[in-house]
């Protein structure tokens, strides 16, 4: 079979969209779309580890047509999710990491239609709740918010408790806590599943209840942390065992050495253990799963109804002496997917074939009878619902990760570029042998090229797509305005960052103030967690420098502590000129609250000097937040009291280090330039540590960035010294 002729889609008509009385003629089918985020190809129905629990993906699967040879289009949720609703691969979009930010953000792709909007523009109702794109919820401007007709913008993921804990010292982002019952209220997958169970239950008296459906719910487990009532352990009865596509020694082949997220798992005796807990939250999933598919059973809608069921791509649990995604290896690439369409001939089997999760798009719209949507990359998967294992199926699935393009077909598996490994799926599954690996490399010459051949077809689809998109397209930069920068929010023991006025005191120079190390800082049990600044009495003053800000009104804001048992006064200068008097209210003891001093205007000065004074008994202060109330983006916080995520402010090797393992599971990143021009937004991926590596934008000189994990914002800023 020609392999190089083979294309993912064709191109050239545009689709049209149908009238409500054609709705009314044709009962397109609904669907209810479902997944769960690092679910690997670990369900029980797939048979790769005898111990996983997952009833109701079996019994779907049994039900529907389960892809045992699913893949991701990038080995990472972000690049995932977004070519999979875009239809728009990675290669061809840029996105192929989690720092490539939102496909709408790509220069031509801002008026691209997503899968949520093709449908919803043909007359369906569109839910969103949970994680479907990046984001662990809805509603943020990565979810595509305003092409879903309802979005449920709930929190997705679970609490844990301390029955079995354990952080891996080699990986701090994988950690878990299993224990205490289960329950809504630290259990947000569970409630966002029962609000889909609702939804479904209630569609038929609903106001939409004319329209078909799409209802997309992505539930957060078994993503890390690891956390889950210590229920879905005990669901976990079978004897956990090693993975079989692990193998000692197997890395020889491939110039890699062992990850110390591994070693240190080995080292610590809970391989088998990380395993089980693994496979307890994906027993959590499915359980979720399971609380979905029964109530639409309960309905009328049951047998007209399509039911997907995916992760978005693979997980390692050892193999290749790997923990996590982000890796070439199948593992990582390789996931579960299953469709049940009422109609299809084939439900009850599985289809062997190598698939992608690129095939979704297309395949839903060909299966709910909507025009086709022609301009995007992906086949529809329709014809192998009907004759899952037919033998002309033979399209290569294509992914991309971190610069590398890698391909896998029925028979082989190739990883390109300097990788240069290829596998024989057939002989060796689990990509024990890389044959291109010493002397037997030129036996396989004919079979790279061909696989190289295939990747460069595909390719050239998608950036005939993009150069399509990108005609007419033209730059406009965002208005955007940096906020301002207040030095020294956070107090460290020792760091001698603060000029402190004590009127009791008098220094041989004659003046009353000094710099001081600690300022008289206590650590608090405070929720926030933070150093707070104790002791300041009456016609004392702490003093803050200002720089790195653009002309504008601000608003001080502070977290502050009043015990005294009356009201007390902040009196906040400016250059030694009162701006504003804030009165401070009552506290109990450890108890926070927050005050507000509006309206201090700075102008084109290099430098501000900032001071609050006390009038009255003193309280505590535990940070200055400082906010340009002009700013146009909706800057509203510089630093909320936790620690910061830039490991070093000065940038010598063009590598931004952060320290992101306390963050969401992705943050905004906008970068600003120092005359205020926002230059770059990424989305990076948090709960681990990250080494950015700045472009060519990045001169020599000082840049602002601010964080948004929608938990929290704050500002931080660099120097990039060469």
């Amino acid at each position: 079979m020609n392999h190089t002729l083979k294309t993912s889609i064709s191109i050239g008509f545009a689709a049209t969209l149908l009238t409500p009385a054609l709705w009314a003629q044709n009962k397109h089918k609904n669907v209810l779309f479902l997944m769960a985020d690092d679910f690997n190809y670990w369900a029980k129905c797939i048979g790769y580890q005898d111990a996983a629990y997952t009833p109701n993906i079996d019994a779907l699967a049994a039900k529907g047509v389960l892809f045992t040879e699913a893949h991701c289009s990038s080995p990472v949720c972000n690049p995932s999710r977004n070519a999979l609703w875009s239809g728009f691969r990675a290669s061809t979009t840029g996105i192929e990491g989690n720092a490539d930010g939102y496909v709408r953000e790509v220069a031509g792709f801002a008026n691209i239609v997503t899968m949520n909007q093709y449908f919803m523009d043909n007359g369906y109702f569109t839910y969103g709740a949970g994680k479907l794109y990046h984001s662990g919820s809805m509603g943020d401007v990565t979810t595509d918010p305003t092409h879903w007709s309802q979005l449920n913008t709930a929190a997705s993921g679970c609490g844990g408790s301390a029955t079995i804990t354990w952080t891996n010292p080699g990986w701090t982002t994988m950690t878990y806590k299993v224990g205490g019952a289960l329950a809504t209220t630290n259990c947000n997958d569970v409630t966002l599943a029962n609000n889909v169970v609702a939804l479904l239950k209630g569609y038929d008296k609903s106001a939409n209840k004319d329209k078909p459906f799409f209802i997309g719910c992505g539930v957060f487990r078994p993503h890390l942390p690891w956390n889950c009532p210590k229920d879905f352990w005990d669901m976990v009865t079978g004897e956990i065992k090693i993975p079989k596509g692990y193998m000692a020694g197997d890395l020889a082949d491939i110039g890699e050495s062992p990850e110390s997220s591994h070693t240190e798992a080995v080292k610590a005796g809970k391989w088998l253990e990380a395993i089980h807990v693994y496979l307890a939250n994906c027993a959590l999933a499915d359980y979720n799963i399971g609380l979905m598919i029964k109530a639409l059973e309960t309905t009328q809608y049951k047998d007209n109804t399509i039911i997907c069921f995916m992760g978005d791509h693979g997980w390692h649990l050892g193999e290749k002496e790997k923990w996590g995604k982000n890796t070439l290896y199948d593992e990582a690439n390789h996931t579960t997917l299953i469709i049940y369409d009422p109609s299809a001939k084939g439900n009850g089997q599985k289809c062997t074939k190598v698939v992608s999760l690129q095939d979704l798009y297309p395949t839903l719209v060909e299966l709910c009878g909507l025009p086709p949507k022609t301009d995007i990359e992906g086949r529809s998967l329709a014809p192998v619902l009907n004759v899952p294992d037919r033998n002309d199926w033979d399209w290569p699935v294509y992914m991309r990760y971190g610069g590398t393009d890698y391909i896998k077909t029925n028979d082989w598996r190739y990883i390109g570029g300097s990788k240069n490994q290829l596998y024989n799926m057939k002989n060796d599954p689990y990509e024990f042998t890389n044959l291109l690996y010493g002397s037997q490399a030129s036996n396989y010459t004919a079979v790279r090229s061909r696989l190289i051949q295939q990747m460069d077809s595909i390719t050239t689809i998608g950036q005939e797509l993009k150069a399509k998109l990108l005609a007419g397209y033209t730059y406009k930069p965002a208005n955007k305005s940096v906020p301002g920068l207040i030095e020294a929010e956070n107090y460290d023991e020792g760091a001698n960052r603060l000029t402190y006025y004590d009127k009791s005191t008098t220094n041989t120079g004659g003046a009353n103030y000094r710099s001081r190390d600690a300022v008289d800082i206590e650590i608090t049990n405070d929720a926030a967690g933070a150093f707070c600044i104790t002791g300041i009495q009456d016609g004392e003053w702490l003093q803050y420098s200002i720089n790195d800000y653009l002309p504008g009104e601000y608003t001080a804001q502070f977290r502050v502590s009043n015990s005294s048992g009356s009201e007390q006064k902040l009196k906040v200068l400016l250059n030694d000129t009162v701006v504003a008097e804030v009165i401070i209210p009552t506290t109990a003891v450890n108890e926070w609250t927050t005050a507000k001093a509006s309206g201090i205007k700075l102008n084109e000065n290099d430098r501000y000097v900032l001071k609050l004074a006390m009038a009255g008994n003193g309280f505590k202060i535990n940070n200055m937040n400082w906010t340009q109330t002009t700013d146009a983006d909706g800057i509203k916080v510089i630093n909320d009291g936790r620690d910061r995520f830039i490991t070093s402010p000065v940038v010598t090797d063009r590598i931004l280090k952060m320290d992101l393992t306390a963050a969401n599971m992705v943050l905004k990143a906008d970068f600003y330039d120092m005359k205020g021009r926002c230059i770059k937004t990424d989305y990076l991926y948090g709960e681990m540590n990250v080494e950015y590596p700045l472009d060519q934008l990045f001169t020599q000189g000082t840049y602002i960035i601010k964080f948004d994990d929608t938990d929290r914002q704050h500002t931080e800023k660099f120097v990039v010294s060469k």
